[in-house]
């Protein structure tokens, strides 16, 4: 998954957004505040690429009483830790320091709710079959699976496919970082989570600052869930 690039990421470059703030993703937070889950329990949480704990902070403290954050960073564990400690959360957020691209240490239909803010876009082929399965393997019935992605159809992935291919359909490059992404369709997901039913997938053109500079990006945000 693309690790010694993360790694250099939160020590070093800091240009990516969620490597230098604490605030929760506002897809998480469209979520939590939506009509979709009114009077629901979303008790037990997975939070994918958790990165600095911003997101897992957030469930814990607005009603998630068990939240397990997977991120492949160790220094971002660290520092995700101390937070976690500083606000008194421990007793309900515990991180686990693995690629999401591989077996997840959990049992099967474990989670409410799982959450992947811009994860699945940066795994291989082989790291992305076993992350589908997982996923649908963790989620409760009636759970819920939100998450943020890019977006293959827009004409800014289009022009990254043909100036700075990457390795596989609908991937590219970023010359910046070096990091490889895969874009999505919509098609796309609905197979890669066929278990899931798609409540919805919005498309969200967003500028965003990365690299010392600000990018046009069309992104997915999707709520799926589990019969």
């Amino acid at each position: 998954m693309q690790k010694a690039l993360w790694q250099k990421e939160y020590e070093e470059r800091k240009d990516v957004p969620s490597s230098r703030t604490m605030f929760p993703s506002r897809a998480l937070k469209e979520f939590w505040e939506s009509t979709e889950i009114a009077g629901l329990n979303m008790e037990s949480a997975l939070d994918i690429g958790s990165g600095l704990g911003r997101n897992s902070i957030y469930m814990a403290q607005n009603g998630s009483s068990s939240v397990r954050g997977v991120e492949i960073v160790d220094s971002a564990i660290k520092r995700a830790q101390m937070s976690v400690e500083k606000l008194g959360l421990q007793d309900k957020i515990t991180f686990t320091n693995q690629s999401v691209g591989n077996k997840l240490p959990f049992q099967d239909q474990s989670f409410d709710l799982i959450l992947d803010m811009m994860v699945m876009h940066l795994l291989n082929p082989e790291e992305r079959a076993n992350y589908f399965a997982e996923i649908q393997r963790l989620l409760k019935p009636s759970g819920f699976f939100v998450f943020y992605t890019i977006a293959a159809e827009s004409k800014v992935a289009k022009a990254l496919f043909e100036s700075n291919p990457g390795p596989e359909k609908n991937s590219y490059i970023i010359p910046q970082s070096g990091m490889t992404e895969k874009a999505f369709t919509d098609g796309e997901l609905a197979k890669a989570f066929a278990q899931l039913k798609i409540i919805r997938l919005d498309h969200k053109i967003e500028f965003t600052p990365a690299f010392g500079d600000v990018y046009e990006r069309e992104y997915i945000s999707g709520v799926m869930k589990r019969n």
